[in-house]
């Protein structure tokens, strides 16, 4: 009857293959939670979060730029003046025969407001933060472009654990026939039917089974742990999580619609390197600024002592102060970069270089891009073939495993074949098994391929 049964819930399963890709939102939860959780990513995103703060500086060039100032000083300086010697017309008094020397000492007080903003930057400025822009975007699609690949091992964790569960229905189905067989033998000694040499076989294939449980809960344990380490989610959640291992039907079309988030990355990462050529060509254009000043002077507790005068001989002065306030200054400037060797010139020819390596590297991406579409694709239909064999593969292991029951009760055959129709009929439904997770993980690789992975699970 277990046989049976099994055979049922792999007829079933082909059944419900029909409407299995629906079953890849049920990983909803797990994959997003295990992308949040994710520190590649998480880098990746501070990483970008950098790109946007450069963008916010570039933008804040076009704003005005205000300083202050404020200064205090001490000045004592000699001063030496030899003026041209000029004589007066009625006294003849000569002025500034020889050279006039001078003493001046005084304190200083100064402060002021500055502004100044940027009015054209030859586009420069535009241009660097449209640049950002599109660096900043091809950055966050490359973080995306991670999602296909997490949420895919996780899948397959879990596939590979339901694979475990069925693996103990094959166990507990070979070890309930084979008990059978063993209470069987035991009594066919007794009545001298059979030999003990029968009974340990039998018994050494039970201690088989027994090891093969023993290597899957050892498995599942790993996969678990996996699990928890991927997503953060405590085995308890992970354990909830069931579904049926059957194959996954998809629709080619929208399957192979090219989704790639590189191929996006690139082509905003060409956008990007345009931008820049722009910005190193505006460098050649003029930049003007307007500036506007307002400022306090004041020079107190001067003293100056002049030697030597004529007529008056030596003179001191002073002052109690000489201010200057308010003072104002506004106006517009002009800086205008005529020639500075090759650098202008080596940045242009830089940006063209970038521009072509990143053409080149779009047209290679894409290229070896549709190989991969095509490869996954084949693989898929192949996967597919493969499972309607295994399954013939099953029903014939399933035959041959109760036409040898059938002859080992009537004792025609050795417990030899039966055992080797018990191990054939595991063998054979195991592979089918397996075949069901090679199609799934064809299917992912398809998705993944071209794009649709993430978005196929959480739409």
């Amino acid at each position: 009857m277990k046989g049976i049964f099994l055979g049922c819930a792999i007829t079933l399963s082909a059944a419900y293959s029909a409407t299995a890709q629906e079953s890849l939102v049920s990983f909803k939860e797990p994959v997003e939670k295990a992308i949040n959780y994710n520190k590649s990513i998480k880098n990746a995103s501070l990483e970008n979060q950098k790109v946007a703060l450069d963008r916010e500086m570039v933008k804040g060039k076009l704003l005005p730029t205000v300083s202050a100032n404020a200064m205090y000083g001490y000045v004592n300086s000699l001063i030496d003046v030899d003026l041209p010697t000029q004589s007066l017309p009625i006294t003849g008094i000569s002025l500034f025969e020889g050279s006039q020397k001078a003493r001046v000492s005084t304190q200083l007080g100064l402060a002021g407001v500055t502004a100044t903003q940027v009015i054209f930057s030859g586009l420069q400025i535009t241009n660097g933060q449209k640049a950002l822009e599109q660096k900043f975007k091809a950055q966050q699609l490359l973080t995306e472009s991670g999602y296909d690949a997490v949420a895919q091992e996780v899948i397959m964790s879990f596939d590979q654990l339901m694979l475990l569960k069925e693996v103990d229905l094959l166990i507990a189905d070979s070890e309930k026939r084979l008990n059978k067989e063993h209470l069987k033998v035991i009594q066919a000694i007794d009545n001298g039917l059979a030999i003990p040499y029968d009974r340990d076989k039998l018994k050494l294939a039970i201690l088989e089974l027994e090891s093969k449980k023993a290597e899957v809960e050892s498995n599942r344990e790993l996969l678990y742990f996996k699990l928890e380490e991927l997503t953060g989610m405590p085995v308890s959640e992970l354990e909830a999580i069931q579904f049926e291992l059957s194959e996954i039907l998809l629709n080619k079309d929208s399957a192979t619609e090219m989704n790639r988030k590189e191929l996006q990355a690139l082509e905003a990462s060409q956008k990007a390197y345009e931008y820049v050529f722009k910005k190193e060509k505006g460098a050649k254009l003029p930049q003007v600024f307007a500036f506007g000043n307002v400022s306090y002077f004041n020079a107190f507790g001067t003293n100056m002592n002049v030697k030597d005068l004529p007529v008056v001989g030596d003179l001191k002065l002073s002052s109690n102060h000489l201010r200057m306030a308010p003072s104002y200054a506004v106006g517009i400037g002009a800086k205008w970069t005529i020639f500075e060797g090759k650098t202008h010139q080596s940045s242009i020819d830089k940006a063209k270089l970038d521009m072509q390596i990143n053409e080149n590297k779009l047209a290679d991406t894409k290229e070896k891009l549709s190989l991969l579409q095509r490869k996954t694709l084949v693989d898929y239909d192949l996967s597919m073939k493969k499972i309607q064999v295994n399954q013939q593969q099953v029903d014939i292991a399933k035959n041959n495993l109760h036409l040898a029951s059938r002859q080992f009760e009537e004792g025609l055959t050795d417990v030899t074949e039966r055992l080797e129709a018990e191990n054939e009929y595991y063998k054979q439904t195991l592979n089918y098994y397996n075949q069901i997770l090679n199609q799934r993980t064809a299917v992912l690789e398809l998705l993944k391929a071209n794009g649709n992975l993430y978005q196929t699970i959480t739409r």
